[in-house]
């Protein structure tokens, strides 16, 4: 009887021990298969195509990224123009730059060049376009101190002045793909707004991109829009800092 017993006891710690490794080993593979699919997730959003994103830039920068693709050479993007396009670590080309890297990675990399209180006729007169030329880029987004320009150079002398900066930019580069933008939009303007809008044409005259952000601002005639501007509406605040970048990131990234 008594062997009977330890038999009995021997068999049941068998099964004990065998359903128990049979338990754990069903448990680790369901783990595997839970991390397996996590990784597979976090994989199908670190590869999603980078044309995802380039859903609202035109044909030409979209030649550029493919190229940079193909490459491994990355898209070299210059931001360059006023105190308003400034270099610190919190206005809207910082922003801009963080936001193309985490988008794009590797893909392109981003450059920016500030002239504080320059017009268009200063950098001409200081050749400052040769700066640019040095850079090589191969994506311009050209903000051409069109506010610093408003009441001293004039419309007319501004778009001439551009046009001169840009023949000596493209005589060295003509595949560079050009993006003009406006200046930021000040309270209640009255010449400025078209002094905008001939800057569009000409863009559009000349075969040049145009991007134009004054609609992620306020009104220009409500008093909203002084919150959004500081120094005599010369530098944008964090707001329009915000507002600013908000455009181009939408733009860039399609997010």
């Amino acid at each position: 009887m008594k062997v009977f017993v330890n038999i009995f006891a021997a068999v049941l710690l068998i099964i004990t021990i065998v359903a128990g490794k049979m338990y754990w080993d069903q448990r680790t593979s369901a783990e595997a298969s839970s991390g397996s699919t996590s990784h597979s997730s976090t994989s199908k959003v670190a590869s999603n195509n980078w044309e995802d994103y380039a859903e609202n830039l035109p044909e030409s920068v979209k030649e550029k990224l493919k190229k940079a693709d193909a490459s491994g050479k990355p898209m070299k993007l210059l931001i360059v123009g006023s105190q308003a396009t400034s270099t610190d670590s919190k206005a809207w080309p910082e922003t801009l730059k963080e936001t193309l890297n985490n988008t794009y990675g590797s893909l392109i990399e981003t450059s920016i060049l500030e002239y504080k209180n320059e017009t268009t006729l200063d950098f001409v007169r200081n050749q400052d376009y040769k700066d640019i030329i040095k850079e090589k880029p191969d994506v311009l987004l050209f903000e051409p101190f069109l506010l610093n320009d408003n009441g001293v150079v004039g419309i007319t002398n501004t778009l001439e002045n551009l046009n001169v900066i840009m023949s000596h930019i493209t005589a060295e580069d003509e595949d560079l793909v050009t993006i003009l933008q406006p200046s930021q939009p000040i309270y209640n303007a009255t010449n400025y707004p078209k002094e905008a809008e001939a800057l569009g044409e000409f863009a559009k005259k000349n075969g040049y991109e145009y991007v134009n952000h004054w609609s992620t601002w306020p009104d220009y005639k409500s008093e909203k829009i002084l919150g959004y501007l500081v120094e005599k509406q010369r530098i944008p605040t964090a707001k329009g800092n915000k507002a600013w970048a908000s455009y181009l990131e939408e733009y860039f990234t399609a997010s």
